[in-house]
């Protein structure tokens, strides 16, 4: 009966956002567990802003601890001082018997300025979206749909311990269907990161999407030693908690989150991944 209801209850929720898709985000545990940061510029391996090196890897996502919404993702990065960062991320969401969201992405960041005090970078990420529908009760192909969108993101750093970012996403606009009635979202997100000492980031994160209430965000992360890290938060609309941890050996690094919810169970996010540092 338990099992019943949370399916109801999940199956109601998810009607309430109908009919917007791509509303979740790539499963990084990282930024999962520092109140839930929209990863492009957030401090995990799917962010536009990263360290120096090639980095791969992969992450699951358990949302409401229910297999019916398992999100899975992988991702390969190259960052130099000199040209900037690439990444390529693909992730995949599907809902059993009912669709499938796949989302590739290209994103490309590079410095602008840099003096002994301030840091100016700019980024710009390119989307292509693939919707899929299971056939209808009766039978019915509903079909399918494919879209593409442009993010843009800026970050300041100054004084090597205060980071503003910036995030534009779907500037586009871009809709899809016949009548353009399948929205993909449009929002704007702002970070404000600050490091008191060394190994240790207080974040403090706002997301605003079209047609819905702000969304404000805390995390912090602390590394007392170089192989664990850390990490608490909390969101807003609907309220939770979020934490994890960060196991680092050698190249290999592992990742875990979890986030609460008011109703719903605890969704759970891991990635797995390796660092080569140049």
């Amino acid at each position: 009966m338990r099992r019943l209801f949370i399916l109801i209850l999940i199956g109601l929720i998810a009607a309430s956002y109908a009919p917007a898709v791509f509303e979740t985000p790539t499963p990084d545990a990282v930024s999962s567990g520092m109140g839930d940061i929209t990863p492009a510029v957030g401090f995990g391996p799917a962010s536009l802003f990263g360290g120096e090196g090639i980095s791969a890897g992969g992450g699951y996502r358990r949302s409401f601890n229910h297999s019916d919404f398992d999100e899975l993702c992988a991702w390969a990065s190259w960052t130099n001082e000199k040209y900037g960062r690439a990444i390529i991320d693909v992730s995949s969401f599907s809902v059993e018997n009912l669709s499938g969201e796949t989302k590739f992405s290209l994103g490309y960041s590079r410095p602008l300025f840099s003096d002994i005090h301030t840091e100016l970078g700019l980024a710009a990420k390119a989307n292509l979206l693939s919707l899929s529908y299971e056939p209808s009760v009766s039978g019915t192909e509903l079909g399918s749909a494919m879209g593409f969108t442009i993010d843009l993101a800026a970050e300041a750093i100054i004084y090597e311990r205060t980071r503003i970012r910036v995030l534009a996403e779907n500037l586009t606009a871009t809709n899809m269907g016949i009548s353009g009635d399948i929205e993909i979202p449009r929002a704007v997100t702002g970070l404000i990161a600050y490091s008191p000492y060394n190994n240790t980031t207080i974040a403090f994160h706002v997301r605003r999407e079209a047609g819905v209430d702000f969304d404000y965000n805390l995390g912090v992360s602390m590394q007392p030693h170089e192989m664990i890290e850390f990490r608490l938060g909390a969101a807003t609309n609907p309220d939770r908690v979020t934490g994890g941890i960060g196991l680092n050996y050698n190249v290999f690094r592992f990742d875990y989150a979890l986030k609460s919810h008011p109703v719903l169970p605890i969704s759970h996010t891991v990635t797995l991944g390796f660092d080569l540092a140049r």
